[in-house]
């Protein structure tokens, strides 16, 4: 009889590596669901299929990468999807779908850029094109919350305010984070928990847990086995890992060295706070100190200095 195990007893040990790796670096993102290669390109539509559910109307059936004739952005540098593709349902619909799987700035204004840069794409030069605007999905997997609520999966379309049914099928948004995965999963969880844990957690475990020891689970991590990897493959895995070791590295000898002048004008910055409280004359020392990050007695300093 197979014995027992507890959830943690899949986890790597302190100073192990797992074979697997972090599906959040794109260069493993990209072997595990390259949609030009048949495997990964099933595991692709899995994922497509079981994180985009609630929203399809038909279930997907294929992908192929969307060679964008143009970039309205102007720059090949801002783009940051991992992954254009157009897909087709079991229907023969056709819809268009950007991957993203990076923290970005304005997270929420670049979604809204990308999915009117998919939809701007479609144009066909000449009269006759009749605006006839596939559905666009915009995917973003985030590391770190984006929301502050207890919700992993966001999902987003225009609808009408009234009624809230769905307005338009041209833009829609599925914004999923990581950062909020429980530790926990089980055989009865439903697929898209399923996908949650196996993103946030892969990179941490020595086997598969039964509650996701599935096909198509199985087939993919057999496309994110490190060793896997060819040589020049994994030197540029390593190289994120490192690059990210040294910025932090970087970071804590930057304030390690200038945390004195670093101090110095943070407190030079609330002493002018400070004072121009003080020069209004409505607020007490100890409103001031609240607002300005000094120390009460440091305002009642400041305060007989500009009585003299």
């Amino acid at each position: 009889m197979r014995e027992n195990k507890s959830l943690e007893d899949y986890l790597v040990k302190p100073g192990e590596q797992s074979p697997f790796a972090n599906l959040l670096v794109d260069l493993a993102f990209k072997k595990a669901f390259d949609p030009d290669k048949p495997t990964s390109r099933e595991n692709l539509v899995n994922l497509l299929n079981d994180l985009l559910a609630p929203q399809l109307k038909h279930p997907i059936k294929n992908v192929w990468t969307r060679n964008v004739a143009k970039n309205l952005s102007g720059s090949k540098a801002s783009r940051t999807a991992i992954f254009d593709l157009h897909c087709e349902d079991d229907a023969g619909e056709l819809i268009e779908i950007e991957v993203q799987i990076r923290k970005l700035d304005n997270f929420l204004k670049r979604l809204a850029f990308y999915a009117s840069e998919m939809v701007a794409n479609q144009a066909e030069p000449g009269d006759e094109w009749d605006y006839d605007i596939k559905p666009t999905y915009v995917i973003a997997i985030a590391r770190h919350r984006m929301f502050d609520d207890d919700r992993i999966v966001h999902r987003a379309t225009v609808t009408d305010l009234e009624t809230y049914e769905k307005f338009m099928e041209s833009y829609n948004f599925t914004v999923v984070e990581l950062a909020k995965v429980p530790f926990f999963i089980e055989s009865k969880s439903d697929s898209l928990s399923k996908w949650l844990f196996f993103f946030r957690y892969l990179n941490r475990l020595k086997e598969l847990p039964p509650a996701i020891n599935e096909r198509k689970f199985r087939q993919l991590t057999e496309s994110s086995k490190v060793s896997k990897f060819s040589k020049e493959e994994f030197e540029a895995y390593q190289k994120v890992f490192h690059e990210k070791w040294d910025h932090n590295v970087l970071r804590r000898s930057f304030f390690e060295e200038f945390a004195d002048d670093v101090n110095a004008k943070v407190e030079g910055r609330a002493r002018e706070i400070a004072k121009r409280m003080l020069a209004g004359g409505k607020l007490t020392d100890e409103e001031i100190a609240a607002y300005s990050g000094l120390s009460v007695e440091d305002v009642i300093v400041l305060r007989s200095l500009a009585d003299t």
